[in-house]
């Protein structure tokens, strides 16, 4: 009976160290996650300031003020979100994304102009069609899907892992997806 009960403690013993051991691991994942990459918390709040100050474009004290707190709200919910853990770098915003954004707005106006003409001539023959993409990140996905969907005459409908189902308005409009440009560019951002 001694030898059960000392089994018993030992195992109680074995069991609760068990369990500090994965609370001292869970911290120790708490704080790893919390790292902030310094670099990509300046390029995030740069990026903030200077969408914010683009978009208001107006610059009294009050309005000024209001636009601080409110990108600090966003860089402090980006530290909660885990968001500025090194995988935003400033050289892809300040230099790759713009011209990725001139490069969506020009094929932006194309689609709007194709897709009016289509619509207009009455000459549309919609198709469903799936597509792969080559990005690893969600990020990356998650950019792909959304410009295939900003381009007007196409909708992500569906993502399954890699392949997405995209609905084209046009056969042309759906060629433009298949073709993969893209795609390209955006795993060429590497966001």
């Amino acid at each position: 009976m001694f030898n059960v009960n000392l089994g018993v403690v030992n195992m109680s013993q074995r069991i609760y160290l068990i369990f500090s051991e994965n609370k001292k691991m869970e911290k120790k994942a708490i704080k790893k996650t919390r790292n902030i990459n310094k670099s990509s918390a300046l390029a995030y709040t740069g990026l903030m300031v200077l969408l914010w100050v683009v978009l208001s474009g107006h610059f009294t004290p009050l309005l000024l003020s209001f636009g601080a707190l409110s990108c600090l709200f966003v860089i402090y919910m980006a530290w909660r979100g885990d968001v500025l853990i090194g995988d935003i770098k400033p050289e892809q915003f300040f230099l790759k994304v713009p011209f990725y954004w001139i490069w969506l707005a020009l094929e932006i106006l194309k689609s709007n102009i194709s897709t009016g003409k289509a619509i207009w001539t009455n000459n549309f023959e919609p198709e469903i069609f799936e597509v792969k993409a080559s990005q690893k990140s969600e990020n990356g996905l998650a950019n792909y899907a959304n410009s295939i969907t900003l381009t007007p005459g196409t909708v992500t409908v569906l993502i399954k892992g890699n392949i997405f189902l995209v609905h084209a308005l046009t056969a042309e409009m759906g060629k433009d997806v298949r073709s993969g440009v893209m795609d390209k560019k955006i795993t060429k951002m590497a966001l």
